[in-house]
């Protein structure tokens, strides 16, 4: 009885001081490059955004989420055509080593809204919803014990679980992280 007694306290002092040592909320601002895989209609162009992280303790993955917008636009033949697409993602990251440079993994459920389409000023299609799912890699790099660079690449199959035309995208995102706590 008194052994289990001290190893139940033992375990429970270490889960104690590893959730006041760590950082468990971080969130930031940062862009990116988007390249757009399934449209001939627009260039690739640039995001924007923010994104939050919530850090699980003890365990080796972090609660992500996310919002970035992605204006489009391209000009053919003197035509020019707009749009953009606001995606927001839910999902996780999975830390895979220690230290001040972190690699991960991430995978997130994403929620794409997708602006009117016009052209020449004429509005051509509607907005829309799509739901989907994103993969990506990144690496965190702490410069201050409160400040992280977030450098990452995603490859969003933006409208998978939505049935309509297929949105599949490639980021390329730089976040600037702040811990609080």
């Amino acid at each position: 009885m008194k052994k289990s007694i001290l190893l139940f306290s033992t375990l429970f002092l270490i889960i104690i001081t590893t959730n006041t040592e760590a950082q468990l909320i971080k969130f930031g601002l940062g862009g990116g490059y988007t390249a757009v895989t399934t449209s001939e209609t627009f260039d690739n162009g640039y995001q924007y955004g923010g994104k939050i992280v919530v850090g699980v303790p003890v365990l080796p993955f972090s609660i992500v989420t996310n919002i970035y917008n992605n204006p489009l636009s391209q000009e053919l033949a003197g035509i020019t055509y707009e749009s953009s697409f606001l995606s927001a993602g839910l999902g996780a990251e999975f830390n895979l080593l220690p230290g001040p440079i972190k690699p991960y993994l991430a995978a997130e459920l994403l929620y794409t809204s997708i602006a009117e389409t016009k052209v020449a000023g004429v509005k051509v299609s509607d907005s829309e919803s799509k739901t989907g799912l994103g993969l990506g890699a990144g690496a965190y790099f702490t410069l201050l014990p409160m400040i992280d660079l977030d450098l990452s690449a995603h490859y969003n199959m933006n409208s998978l679980l939505s049935s309509g035309d297929a949105l599949n995208s490639v980021h390329i995102r730089l976040n600037v992280l702040i811990g609080i706590l």
